[in-house]
Protein backbone atom coordinates (compact mmCIF):
# COMPACT_ATOMS: atom_id res chain seq x y z
CA UNK A 1 0.00 0.00 0.00
CA UNK A 2 1.33 3.42 -0.90
CA UNK A 3 1.15 6.83 0.70
CA UNK A 4 -2.05 7.69 -1.17
CA UNK A 5 -4.02 4.62 -0.10
CA UNK A 6 -6.90 5.64 2.19
CA UNK A 7 -6.92 4.12 5.66
CA UNK A 8 -9.62 6.23 7.30
CA UNK A 9 -12.64 4.14 6.15
CA UNK A 10 -10.98 0.93 7.34
CA UNK A 11 -10.10 2.33 10.76
CA UNK A 12 -13.57 3.84 11.21
CA UNK A 13 -15.21 0.51 10.34
CA UNK A 14 -12.97 -1.19 12.87
CA UNK A 15 -13.86 1.38 15.54
CA UNK A 16 -17.55 0.50 15.09
CA UNK A 17 -16.61 -3.12 15.85
CA UNK A 18 -14.71 -2.00 18.94
CA UNK A 19 -17.69 0.01 20.16
CA UNK A 20 -20.00 -2.97 19.63
CA UNK A 21 -17.68 -5.15 21.74
CA UNK A 22 -17.76 -2.59 24.56
CA UNK A 23 -21.53 -2.11 24.27
CA UNK A 24 -21.95 -5.86 24.73
CA UNK A 25 -20.89 -5.41 28.38
CA UNK A 26 -23.43 -3.97 30.85
CA UNK A 27 -22.52 -1.64 33.68
CA UNK A 28 -23.70 -3.61 36.74
CA UNK A 29 -24.75 -0.40 38.52
CA UNK A 30 -26.93 0.98 35.72
CA UNK A 31 -27.67 -2.14 33.64
CA UNK A 32 -26.81 0.00 30.62
CA UNK A 33 -24.26 -0.89 27.93
CA UNK A 34 -20.74 0.35 28.58
CA UNK A 35 -19.54 3.24 26.44
CA UNK A 36 -16.11 4.34 25.24
CA UNK A 37 -15.45 7.85 26.58
CA UNK A 38 -15.21 10.49 23.84
CA UNK A 39 -15.92 7.91 21.16
CA UNK A 40 -17.45 10.47 18.77
CA UNK A 41 -14.25 12.54 18.82
CA UNK A 42 -12.09 9.43 18.34
CA UNK A 43 -14.22 8.24 15.43
CA UNK A 44 -14.16 11.67 13.73
CA UNK A 45 -10.38 11.90 14.07
CA UNK A 46 -10.03 8.48 12.44
CA UNK A 47 -11.91 9.91 9.49
CA UNK A 48 -9.16 12.51 9.06
CA UNK A 49 -6.22 10.08 9.15
CA UNK A 50 -5.56 10.37 5.42
CA UNK A 51 -5.11 14.14 5.72
CA UNK A 52 -3.08 14.11 8.96
CA UNK A 53 0.54 15.28 8.84
CA UNK A 54 1.58 12.37 11.09
CA UNK A 55 -1.08 9.67 10.76
CA UNK A 56 0.98 7.11 12.68
CA UNK A 57 1.15 9.30 15.79
CA UNK A 58 -2.58 10.04 15.55
CA UNK A 59 -3.31 6.32 15.22
CA UNK A 60 -1.18 5.63 18.30
CA UNK A 61 -3.16 8.27 20.23
CA UNK A 62 -6.46 6.74 19.12
CA UNK A 63 -5.25 3.31 20.24
CA UNK A 64 -4.31 4.71 23.67
CA UNK A 65 -7.68 6.42 24.15
CA UNK A 66 -9.44 3.10 23.49
CA UNK A 67 -8.00 1.91 26.81
CA UNK A 68 -8.92 -1.67 27.62
CA UNK A 69 -10.59 -1.95 24.21
CA UNK A 70 -7.39 -1.17 22.30
CA UNK A 71 -6.74 -4.83 21.43
CA UNK A 72 -10.27 -5.80 20.33
CA UNK A 73 -10.02 -8.06 17.30
CA UNK A 74 -6.35 -8.95 17.75
CA UNK A 75 -5.07 -12.34 18.89
CA UNK A 76 -3.96 -12.47 22.55
CA UNK A 77 -1.94 -15.14 24.38
CA UNK A 78 -4.08 -17.05 26.86
CA UNK A 79 -2.97 -18.59 30.17
CA UNK A 80 -2.43 -21.86 28.29
CA UNK A 81 -0.28 -20.29 25.56
CA UNK A 82 2.82 -22.46 25.10
CA UNK A 83 5.94 -20.36 24.58
CA UNK A 84 8.30 -21.88 22.03
CA UNK A 85 11.75 -20.59 21.21
CA UNK A 86 13.20 -19.39 18.94
CA UNK A 87 9.76 -18.70 17.34
CA UNK A 88 8.54 -16.45 20.18
CA UNK A 89 11.64 -14.27 19.90
CA UNK A 90 10.07 -12.74 16.79
CA UNK A 91 7.33 -10.13 16.67
CA UNK A 92 3.79 -11.51 16.81
CA UNK A 93 2.12 -9.97 13.76
CA UNK A 94 -1.47 -10.74 14.81
CA UNK A 95 -1.02 -9.51 18.40
CA UNK A 96 -1.04 -5.97 19.81
CA UNK A 97 1.43 -3.71 21.65
CA UNK A 98 4.87 -5.36 21.61
CA UNK A 99 8.43 -4.18 21.94
CA UNK A 100 12.11 -4.87 22.41
CA UNK A 101 13.59 -2.70 25.19
CA UNK A 102 17.36 -2.21 25.45
CA UNK A 103 19.20 -0.50 28.32
CA UNK A 104 22.99 -0.12 28.33
CA UNK A 105 25.66 1.46 30.55
CA UNK A 106 29.01 2.00 28.85
CA UNK A 107 32.48 3.26 29.71
CA UNK A 108 33.60 5.34 26.73
CA UNK A 109 36.43 7.31 25.20
CA UNK A 110 36.33 10.24 22.77
CA UNK A 111 38.81 10.64 19.86
CA UNK A 112 40.66 13.16 22.06
CA UNK A 113 41.18 10.52 24.75
CA UNK A 114 38.63 11.90 27.22
CA UNK A 115 36.96 9.14 29.22
CA UNK A 116 33.52 9.00 30.78
CA UNK A 117 30.34 7.03 30.53
CA UNK A 118 27.27 6.93 28.32
CA UNK A 119 23.92 5.19 28.74
CA UNK A 120 21.45 4.14 26.07
CA UNK A 121 17.73 3.53 26.33
CA UNK A 122 16.01 2.15 23.21
CA UNK A 123 12.46 0.83 22.92
CA UNK A 124 11.36 -0.33 19.46
CA UNK A 125 7.62 -0.90 19.58
CA UNK A 126 4.62 -1.76 17.43
CA UNK A 127 0.84 -1.71 17.75
CA UNK A 128 -1.94 -2.91 15.48
CA UNK A 129 -4.17 -0.20 14.02
CA UNK A 130 -7.02 -2.66 13.45
CA UNK A 131 -8.04 -6.21 14.36
CA UNK A 132 -7.34 -9.28 12.26
CA UNK A 133 -10.89 -9.57 10.85
CA UNK A 134 -10.83 -5.91 9.79
CA UNK A 135 -7.41 -6.48 8.24
CA UNK A 136 -8.68 -9.44 6.23
CA UNK A 137 -11.81 -7.58 5.09
CA UNK A 138 -9.69 -4.66 3.89
CA UNK A 139 -7.14 -6.87 2.14
CA UNK A 140 -4.32 -5.44 4.21
CA UNK A 141 -1.09 -7.23 5.05
CA UNK A 142 0.05 -7.57 8.66
CA UNK A 143 2.52 -4.74 8.06
CA UNK A 144 -0.24 -2.49 6.73
CA UNK A 145 -1.99 -2.97 10.07
CA UNK A 146 1.21 -2.19 12.00
CA UNK A 147 2.33 1.17 13.37
CA UNK A 148 5.92 1.13 14.67
CA UNK A 149 8.07 3.56 16.62
CA UNK A 150 11.58 3.70 18.03
CA UNK A 151 12.18 5.68 21.21
CA UNK A 152 15.80 6.47 22.07
CA UNK A 153 17.53 8.53 24.74
CA UNK A 154 21.26 8.79 25.36
CA UNK A 155 22.71 10.15 28.61
CA UNK A 156 26.28 11.44 28.51
CA UNK A 157 28.30 11.71 31.74
CA UNK A 158 31.80 13.04 31.19
CA UNK A 159 32.08 14.46 34.69
CA UNK A 160 30.75 17.50 36.60
CA UNK A 161 29.37 20.14 34.26
CA UNK A 162 29.50 17.72 31.34
CA UNK A 163 26.30 15.74 31.82
CA UNK A 164 23.37 15.83 29.39
CA UNK A 165 20.45 13.89 27.93
CA UNK A 166 19.80 13.54 24.20
CA UNK A 167 16.52 12.34 22.69
CA UNK A 168 16.10 10.84 19.25
CA UNK A 169 13.76 12.83 17.04
CA UNK A 170 10.31 11.21 16.57
CA UNK A 171 10.37 8.08 14.43
CA UNK A 172 6.87 6.71 13.82
CA UNK A 173 6.33 4.47 10.79
CA UNK A 174 3.04 3.17 9.35
CA UNK A 175 3.63 1.13 6.18
CA UNK A 176 -0.01 1.60 5.11
CA UNK A 177 0.77 5.33 4.86
CA UNK A 178 4.15 4.98 3.20
CA UNK A 179 6.27 4.43 6.29
CA UNK A 180 9.14 1.93 6.49
CA UNK A 181 8.74 -0.86 9.04
CA UNK A 182 9.35 -4.59 8.94
CA UNK A 183 9.98 -7.46 11.34
CA UNK A 184 10.87 -11.13 11.21
CA UNK A 185 8.22 -13.75 11.92
CA UNK A 186 8.32 -17.31 13.31
CA UNK A 187 10.30 -19.65 11.09
CA UNK A 188 12.84 -17.01 10.08
CA UNK A 189 16.51 -17.87 10.49
CA UNK A 190 17.32 -14.59 12.22
CA UNK A 191 15.59 -11.85 14.18
CA UNK A 192 15.05 -8.38 12.81
CA UNK A 193 12.87 -5.39 13.54
CA UNK A 194 13.18 -2.29 11.35
CA UNK A 195 11.64 1.12 12.02
CA UNK A 196 12.62 3.72 9.45
CA UNK A 197 16.42 4.08 9.49
CA UNK A 198 16.74 2.24 12.82
CA UNK A 199 17.03 -1.50 13.27
CA UNK A 200 17.54 -4.47 15.57
CA UNK A 201 19.18 -7.49 13.92
CA UNK A 202 20.10 -10.71 15.67
CA UNK A 203 20.67 -14.41 15.29
CA UNK A 204 18.18 -17.27 15.55
CA UNK A 205 18.65 -16.97 19.34
CA UNK A 206 18.67 -13.14 19.19
CA UNK A 207 22.25 -12.75 20.44
CA UNK A 208 24.46 -11.24 19.25
CA UNK A 209 22.01 -8.37 18.68
CA UNK A 210 23.11 -5.43 16.51
CA UNK A 211 21.41 -2.14 17.42
CA UNK A 212 21.52 0.71 14.92
CA UNK A 213 20.01 4.18 15.17
CA UNK A 214 20.39 6.77 12.43
CA UNK A 215 19.12 10.22 13.38
CA UNK A 216 21.46 12.05 11.04
CA UNK A 217 24.06 14.37 12.53
CA UNK A 218 22.21 14.43 15.86
CA UNK A 219 22.52 10.79 16.93
CA UNK A 220 23.89 7.52 15.61
CA UNK A 221 24.10 4.25 17.51
CA UNK A 222 26.08 1.25 16.30
CA UNK A 223 26.42 -1.31 19.08
CA UNK A 224 26.30 -5.07 19.58
CA UNK A 225 25.00 -6.91 22.65
CA UNK A 226 26.31 -10.42 23.40
CA UNK A 227 25.94 -12.91 26.24
CA UNK A 228 28.55 -12.77 28.99
CA UNK A 229 30.97 -15.55 29.93
CA UNK A 230 28.55 -17.03 32.50
CA UNK A 231 25.70 -17.64 30.05
CA UNK A 232 25.06 -19.53 26.82
CA UNK A 233 23.51 -17.88 23.79
CA UNK A 234 20.36 -20.03 23.80
CA UNK A 235 19.76 -19.74 27.56
CA UNK A 236 20.96 -16.22 28.33
CA UNK A 237 17.37 -15.05 29.03
CA UNK A 238 14.90 -15.90 31.79
CA UNK A 239 11.11 -15.99 31.77
CA UNK A 240 9.25 -13.31 33.70
CA UNK A 241 5.49 -12.94 34.19
CA UNK A 242 3.42 -15.11 36.52
CA UNK A 243 5.86 -17.01 38.79
CA UNK A 244 6.05 -20.78 38.65
CA UNK A 245 5.34 -22.49 41.94
CA UNK A 246 7.22 -25.79 41.74
CA UNK A 247 10.56 -24.20 42.65
CA UNK A 248 11.66 -20.90 44.13
CA UNK A 249 14.35 -20.69 41.45
CA UNK A 250 12.13 -21.67 38.50
CA UNK A 251 11.39 -18.13 37.36
CA UNK A 252 8.16 -17.24 35.64
CA UNK A 253 5.85 -18.76 33.06
CA UNK A 254 6.73 -16.01 30.57
CA UNK A 255 3.04 -15.00 30.48
CA UNK A 256 1.20 -12.06 32.02
CA UNK A 257 -2.42 -12.35 33.20
CA UNK A 258 -5.70 -10.60 32.38
CA UNK A 259 -6.55 -7.77 31.97
CA UNK A 260 -3.11 -7.28 30.34
CA UNK A 261 -2.42 -10.63 28.67
CA UNK A 262 1.05 -10.84 27.24
CA UNK A 263 4.54 -12.32 27.03
CA UNK A 264 7.53 -11.16 29.07
CA UNK A 265 11.16 -12.32 29.33
CA UNK A 266 14.58 -10.71 29.64
CA UNK A 267 18.35 -10.99 29.07
CA UNK A 268 20.41 -9.65 32.04
CA UNK A 269 24.13 -8.93 32.29
CA UNK A 270 24.91 -8.60 28.59
CA UNK A 271 28.18 -7.30 27.20
CA UNK A 272 28.15 -4.22 24.96
CA UNK A 273 30.59 -3.07 22.27
CA UNK A 274 30.57 -0.49 19.47
CA UNK A 275 30.14 3.28 19.38
CA UNK A 276 27.62 6.09 19.80
CA UNK A 277 27.85 9.56 18.23
CA UNK A 278 26.00 12.60 19.58
CA UNK A 279 26.06 15.97 17.80
CA UNK A 280 29.43 15.34 16.19
CA UNK A 281 31.20 13.66 19.11
CA UNK A 282 31.90 9.94 18.79
CA UNK A 283 32.08 7.85 21.95
CA UNK A 284 33.89 4.53 21.52
CA UNK A 285 32.81 1.89 24.01
CA UNK A 286 35.63 0.51 26.18
CA UNK A 287 33.35 -1.78 28.18
CA UNK A 288 29.67 -2.01 28.95
CA UNK A 289 26.76 -3.97 30.35
CA UNK A 290 23.23 -4.24 29.05
CA UNK A 291 19.75 -5.64 29.53
CA UNK A 292 17.09 -6.62 26.95
CA UNK A 293 13.37 -7.07 27.48
CA UNK A 294 11.04 -8.63 24.94
CA UNK A 295 7.51 -7.84 25.98
CA UNK A 296 4.00 -8.12 24.61
CA UNK A 297 1.49 -6.13 26.67
CA UNK A 298 -2.03 -6.25 25.31
CA UNK A 299 -5.26 -5.05 26.92
CA UNK A 300 -8.49 -6.91 27.46
CA UNK A 301 -12.08 -6.16 28.37
CA UNK A 302 -12.02 -9.38 30.43
CA UNK A 303 -11.03 -9.65 34.08
CA UNK A 304 -9.28 -12.63 35.71
CA UNK A 305 -11.58 -15.57 36.50
CA UNK A 306 -14.48 -13.87 34.69
CA UNK A 307 -14.89 -11.26 37.44
CA UNK A 308 -17.18 -8.30 36.79
CA UNK A 309 -14.92 -5.82 38.56
CA UNK A 310 -13.08 -3.69 37.75
CA UNK A 311 -15.62 -2.53 35.18
CA UNK A 312 -13.82 -1.22 32.05
CA UNK A 313 -14.05 2.58 31.59
CA UNK A 314 -15.99 2.89 34.88
CA UNK A 315 -13.63 1.71 37.61
CA UNK A 316 -10.28 2.53 36.07
CA UNK A 317 -7.89 4.15 38.53
CA UNK A 318 -7.52 7.93 38.35
CA UNK A 319 -5.63 10.18 38.31
CA UNK A 320 -2.65 7.80 38.28
CA UNK A 321 -2.63 4.44 36.59
CA UNK A 322 0.99 3.61 36.05
CA UNK A 323 4.03 1.84 37.35
CA UNK A 324 7.65 2.15 38.33
CA UNK A 325 9.98 -0.55 37.02
CA UNK A 326 13.69 -1.11 37.33
CA UNK A 327 16.53 -3.43 36.56
CA UNK A 328 19.98 -3.47 38.15
CA UNK A 329 22.94 -5.49 36.89
CA UNK A 330 25.15 -6.07 39.94
CA UNK A 331 28.95 -6.06 39.85
CA UNK A 332 29.14 -9.66 41.13
CA UNK A 333 27.23 -11.05 38.12
CA UNK A 334 23.82 -11.20 39.82
CA UNK A 335 20.90 -8.92 38.92
CA UNK A 336 17.41 -8.03 39.98
CA UNK A 337 14.32 -6.46 38.45
CA UNK A 338 10.89 -5.53 39.73
CA UNK A 339 7.88 -3.26 39.52
CA UNK A 340 5.61 -1.29 41.80
CA UNK A 341 2.20 0.01 40.74
CA UNK A 342 0.76 3.44 41.42
CA UNK A 343 -3.03 3.28 41.13
CA UNK A 344 -5.41 6.05 42.17
CA UNK A 345 -3.78 8.63 44.44
CA UNK A 346 -0.03 9.24 44.32
CA UNK A 347 1.86 6.83 46.58
CA UNK A 348 5.52 7.48 47.33
CA UNK A 349 6.00 4.11 49.06
CA UNK A 350 4.34 1.48 46.88
CA UNK A 351 5.03 -2.19 47.36
CA UNK A 352 7.53 -3.76 45.04
CA UNK A 353 4.89 -6.41 44.40
CA UNK A 354 6.63 -8.13 41.51
CA UNK A 355 10.21 -8.96 40.73
CA UNK A 356 12.97 -11.53 40.21
CA UNK A 357 16.43 -11.89 41.74
CA UNK A 358 18.87 -13.53 39.34
CA UNK A 359 21.97 -15.66 39.80
CA UNK A 360 23.83 -17.25 36.86
CA UNK A 361 23.68 -21.05 36.84
CA UNK A 362 24.76 -23.58 34.18
CA UNK A 363 24.68 -21.09 31.32
CA UNK A 364 21.31 -19.62 32.32
CA UNK A 365 19.66 -18.02 35.35
CA UNK A 366 18.21 -19.04 38.68
CA UNK A 367 15.29 -16.60 38.89
CA UNK A 368 13.75 -16.18 42.35
CA UNK A 369 10.45 -14.32 42.66
CA UNK A 370 10.85 -11.37 45.08
CA UNK A 371 8.73 -8.73 46.77
CA UNK A 372 9.53 -5.84 49.08
CA UNK A 373 9.16 -2.11 49.59
CA UNK A 374 9.92 0.85 47.33
CA UNK A 375 10.55 4.42 48.38
CA UNK A 376 10.07 6.94 45.56
CA UNK A 377 12.28 9.85 46.52
CA UNK A 378 13.13 13.36 45.33
CA UNK A 379 10.25 14.02 42.89
CA UNK A 380 11.23 16.47 40.17
CA UNK A 381 8.64 18.44 38.19
CA UNK A 382 8.81 17.86 34.43
CA UNK A 383 6.57 19.30 31.70
CA UNK A 384 4.18 16.67 30.36
CA UNK A 385 5.05 17.81 26.84
CA UNK A 386 8.82 17.49 26.94
CA UNK A 387 10.48 20.70 25.81
CA UNK A 388 7.37 22.85 26.28
CA UNK A 389 5.59 24.45 29.22
CA UNK A 390 3.10 22.68 31.54
CA UNK A 391 1.19 20.89 32.72
CA UNK A 392 3.81 19.66 35.15
CA UNK A 393 4.26 16.05 36.25
CA UNK A 394 6.13 14.99 39.39
CA UNK A 395 8.45 12.02 38.77
CA UNK A 396 10.72 10.68 41.55
CA UNK A 397 14.36 10.37 40.45
CA UNK A 398 15.79 8.36 43.38
CA UNK A 399 14.61 4.96 44.65
CA UNK A 400 15.12 3.11 47.88
CA UNK A 401 14.64 -0.63 48.30
CA UNK A 402 14.13 -2.47 51.57
CA UNK A 403 13.11 -5.94 52.67
CA UNK A 404 13.28 -7.24 49.10
CA UNK A 405 13.23 -11.03 49.35
CA UNK A 406 11.46 -14.31 48.76
CA UNK A 407 9.84 -15.79 51.85
CA UNK A 408 11.72 -19.05 51.22
CA UNK A 409 15.13 -17.42 50.93
CA UNK A 410 17.01 -15.38 53.51
CA UNK A 411 19.30 -12.39 53.06
CA UNK A 412 16.82 -9.60 52.22
CA UNK A 413 18.13 -7.04 49.78
CA UNK A 414 18.21 -3.32 50.50
CA UNK A 415 19.76 -0.45 48.60
CA UNK A 416 19.32 2.83 46.81
CA UNK A 417 19.39 3.84 43.12
CA UNK A 418 20.56 7.34 42.22
CA UNK A 419 20.40 8.98 38.77
CA UNK A 420 23.28 9.69 36.45
CA UNK A 421 21.40 12.80 35.33
CA UNK A 422 18.20 14.19 36.89
CA UNK A 423 16.19 14.01 33.65
CA UNK A 424 15.32 10.93 31.62
CA UNK A 425 11.97 12.05 30.23
CA UNK A 426 10.58 11.79 26.72
CA UNK A 427 7.19 11.65 25.00
CA UNK A 428 5.90 8.48 23.41
CA UNK A 429 4.22 8.54 20.01
CA UNK A 430 0.87 9.04 21.77
CA UNK A 431 2.24 12.16 23.50
CA UNK A 432 2.38 10.62 26.97
CA UNK A 433 5.35 11.41 29.17
CA UNK A 434 7.66 8.57 30.24
CA UNK A 435 10.94 8.53 32.15
CA UNK A 436 13.84 6.11 31.78
CA UNK A 437 16.69 7.18 34.05
CA UNK A 438 20.10 5.45 34.17
CA UNK A 439 21.16 4.87 37.75
CA UNK A 440 23.97 3.77 40.05
CA UNK A 441 22.77 1.10 42.47
CA UNK A 442 24.36 1.03 45.95
CA UNK A 443 23.88 -2.06 48.10
CA UNK A 444 23.02 -1.16 51.72
CA UNK A 445 22.56 -4.71 53.00
CA UNK A 446 26.24 -5.67 52.98
CA UNK A 447 25.27 -9.00 51.44
CA UNK A 448 25.18 -8.28 47.73
CA UNK A 449 26.97 -5.85 45.41
CA UNK A 450 26.67 -2.42 43.84
CA UNK A 451 25.64 -2.13 40.21
CA UNK A 452 24.09 -0.21 37.34
CA UNK A 453 20.50 -0.05 36.17
CA UNK A 454 17.54 1.89 34.86
CA UNK A 455 14.58 3.44 36.68
CA UNK A 456 11.37 3.61 34.63
CA UNK A 457 8.27 5.69 35.41
CA UNK A 458 5.14 5.39 33.25
CA UNK A 459 1.65 6.82 33.74
CA UNK A 460 2.44 9.59 36.26
CA UNK A 461 0.57 12.28 34.31
CA UNK A 462 -3.02 12.69 35.45
CA UNK A 463 -5.51 10.90 33.25
CA UNK A 464 -7.59 14.08 32.90
CA UNK A 465 -4.58 16.12 31.75
CA UNK A 466 -3.47 13.53 29.22
CA UNK A 467 -7.00 13.02 27.92
CA UNK A 468 -7.54 16.75 27.38
CA UNK A 469 -4.27 16.99 25.47
CA UNK A 470 -5.02 13.93 23.36
CA UNK A 471 -8.52 15.05 22.39
CA UNK A 472 -7.16 18.46 21.38
CA UNK A 473 -4.51 16.69 19.30
CA UNK A 474 -7.16 14.58 17.56
CA UNK A 475 -9.32 17.63 16.89
CA UNK A 476 -6.42 19.47 15.28
CA UNK A 477 -5.31 16.60 13.03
Amino acid sequence: MGNGTPVAPVVQAYLKDVLAAVNAIDDPDTNQPLQIPDFAEIYEAAGRLDDAADPGAIMWTINTLLGRASSVGSVAPTASYALSFPDDHHMHADMGLEWYWVGCHMNVMTPEGETGRVSLLLSMEKIRAIGTAAQQAAGWSALDATVATNLVTVTVDMGPGKRSIHRRRPNVQWPAKGGQADFSQPGADSLYFVCGDDSLRGSLDVLPLAVKVNDGDHMTVDIVLTQNAATKVDSAFFLQGVPKTESVTAGGTGLTPLPTPGIYYSWPQLQVSGSIAIDGTCYTIISGTGWIDHELMMSSLENPDGAVHPVPFVEDATPYNGWVWQFHNLDNGQAFTGAGFVLGAMNDAPALSYGYFLTPNNGGWDAIFIQGKLDLLFPNAFPARVGTSGPMVDIPVVRGYSGVENIFVGKPLSGVATPWFPDGTFNGPNGAICAEIPADYTDLSGQYADGLGYMESVGFESVASYRAYSLARLKAC
